[in-house]
């Protein structure tokens, strides 16, 4: 039998705070084995991005022939993709595998920095179970203002039905509530726990690799998401300060 792991689609960072590094720490702390394509490199420390190199579609395509072709794979979490045409290479590869698979798009970082467009993730989605924008991709993808709860809940709902998939907005900008919209059981509601109000490097990519993994032990959505919220509160009471700017989360 052998053991399973979960797969990590997403970039490189090179400070090693949030990204594949961030994914396979979080993913090795929930017993599982950690798998890994890589999609972009990126130059970063702790204070900038200093730019992007994408992975070509067709490099990407022959990492995943390579995963797929021997690891029992229990689930996928995605993170960083750069163009459309790597992205309908990976929507097109996962979308039978029935698998927990969880988008967390990263479109824009927090010093600024455009990594990708909307219209990548548009196209992922549709192959995808769950997906966890934050406000402002949330926003994105509905192609609607969120100034609070009540926008972000019906941006959720907007989402899950645009896509097929559940929706998650994580809740750093909306006083620490993840809005969470089960298109399966057409329930939304909202999960809450301490959260910080200083920027902290890596949370969402730990948040979403963790809760895929929490969905690929048997979990419902529901009690993924807070156990989830939980793990990444306690790797934020860990963060180091690597750098010279941001501290970076510990998921261990």
């Amino acid at each position: 039998m052998k053991f399973p792991s979960i797969l990590t689609i997403a970039g490189f960072d090179t400070c090693g705070g949030a990204g594949i590094h961030a994914d396979i720490r979080t993913i090795s702390s929930l017993d599982f084995h950690p798998s890994s394509v890589v999609t972009a490199i990126t130059f970063q420390n702790t204070c900038k991005i200093l730019g992007v190199e994408r992975v070509k579609a067709k490099t990407i395509d022959k990492q995943l022939s390579a995963v797929f072709d021997d690891l029992n794979i229990a689930g996928i979490k995605i993170g960083l993709v750069c163009d459309v045409e790597a992205a309908k290479l990976i929507a097109d590869k996962i979308k039978e595998l029935e698998v927990p698979k969880v988008l967390d798009p990263v479109i824009k970082a927090s010093v600024g920095y455009e990594f990708s467009d909307v219209e990548v993730y548009k196209v992922i989605a549709k192959a995808c179970d769950y997906i966890t924008p934050n406000a402002s991709e949330a926003a994105l993808m509905a192609n609607q203002n969120i100034r609070g709860l009540e926008d972000a809940k019906n941006a959720a709902k907007k989402i899950s039905k645009s896509f097929n998939c559940s929706t998650i907005i994580t809740g750093g900008s909306l006083d620490g509530k993840d809005v969470v919209y089960d298109l399966n059981e057409s329930k939304i509601y909202t999960v809450e726990a301490e959260f910080s109000a200083f920027e902290i490097h890596g949370t969402g990519c730990v948040y979403s690799t963790a809760l895929t993994c929490y969905l690929a032990k048997g979990n419902s959505l529901e009690d993924s998401c807070r156990l989830a919220r939980l793990f990444l509160l306690e790797s934020i009471k860990k963060a180091k300060p690597i750098g010279n700017c941001s501290p970076v989360v510990f998921p261990l």
